[in-house]
C-alpha cells in the first residue's frame, strides 16, 4: 500500500525521507558515507537503509547524518575528521555509529545544521 512520510531532510547534494514505519530512504552525494547506506557510492535514486536500526528521526549537517533508533539511541553516518559523529573518535565508516553521550539520554526527536 502508500507509505505515508514523516519528514524530509536535505542537505547539501544529499537528501532522506523518513516513513511513519521508520523505513528511510536516502539518495544523492555519499563521498564520505554521510547516507548511511555502507557505500562511499553517490546514489542517483533512493536506496532503503537498512535495519537493525528502525529510525524514529533524521537530521543532517554537511557531510554527517544523524538517525534516532527506536530504541531512542542516536546513530551517525558520515565524516568524522573532527569528530563530529560524535562515536568518540575520528575514525571512519560507511556505516551507522552509535553515538557516545556521557549520560543516560534516549532522543525522541533529532535536528542538525
Amino acid at each position: 500500500g502508500r507509505q505515508h512520510i514523516e519528514s524530509f531532510e536535505a542537505i547539501q547534494s544529499s537528501s532522506f525521507v523518513l516513513f511513519i514505519d521508520g523505513t528511510v530512504l536516502a539518495c544523492g552525494k555519499n563521498d564520505e558515507g554521510q547516507l548511511g547506506d555502507g557505500t562511499l557510492e553517490d546514489q542517483f535514486g533512493t536506496v532503503m537503509l537498512f535495519p537493525p536500526i528502525r529510525r524514529l528521526g533524521v537530521g543532517a549537517s554537511a557531510e554527517t547524518a544523524f538517525f534516532v533508533g527506536f530504541n531512542g539511541y542516536v546513530y551517525s553516518a558520515g565524516r568524522n575528521d573532527h569528530g563530529q559523529m560524535g562515536s568518540g573518535d575520528t575514525d571512519f565508516t560507511e556505516w551507522g555509529r552509535k553515538v557516545l553521550f556521557n549520560m543516560d539520554i534516549h532522543a525522541s526527536k533529532i535536528s542538525a545544521a
